[in-house]
């Protein structure tokens, strides 16, 4: 059955991929029944990480391809439309596998200054580049006394860290993008007086 393209949903044959994996390219074959407008295929994902790239090419032949590389394993939910209307079924779940690629040297710790004072916060912020990959973002402190870290992610990579030390001395503070991954410039000192 094929809709006008003013009526939901619109009836088109959505092959997509058998297997999933990070890093790897994976198509979504759509075909186009003749009569059913100029579109054009309009692609939506949520996933962890929107995956790069992520093209739509027209095939010429009736069919176009939504090609994409997850960059994150799990649930990768693909919402489809043709011109306005959603394509019947749609949103498609494709669920990736494998490790996610992370790459620590692309998180940068923004500071501008190590000092603080006793029971005060210092705030500095934390950017994860997309290239970075999926966190989590982790940090650990060590010193003369246990000190309270508070994360915030603010939007699109960029976290909030709140360190504040109980009592006056040097303090180590581990920063890792994913577990066992230091981010450059980690352990930082932090004097506290």
């Amino acid at each position: 059955i094929v809709y006008s393209a003013n009526y939901l949903p619109i009836s088109m044959e959505v092959a997509l991929p058998e297997k999933t994996e990070v890093g790897c390219e994976s198509i979504i074959k759509v075909t186009i029944p003749s009569g059913s407008g100029t579109g054009p295929l309009n692609v939506s994902v949520k996933a962890t990480l929107t995956p790069k790239p992520l093209t739509v090419q027209d095939n010429g032949d009736g069919t176009m391809s939504v090609k994409f590389s997850p960059r994150a394993s799990g649930n990768h939910e693909f919402t489809l439309k043709w011109g306005d209307s959603e394509i019947a079924g749609s949103p498609f779940n494709i669920t990736a596998t494998g490790e996610a690629k992370r790459d620590p040297s692309k998180v940068q710790v923004k500071l501008e200054t190590t000092e603080l004072e006793v029971d005060k916060n210092l705030t500095f912020s934390v950017v994860a580049e997309d290239e970075a990959g999926p966190g989590p973002l982790m940090v650990d402190a060590e010193g003369p006394a246990e000190p309270t870290i508070n994360l915030k992610n603010v939007a699109g990579g960029e976290f909030s860290v709140d360190l504040k030390c109980p009592k006056a001395g040097e303090y180590k503070v581990e920063i890792q993008w994913g577990e066992g991954a230091a981010v450059p410039g980690s352990p930082f000192t932090f004097t506290c007086k």
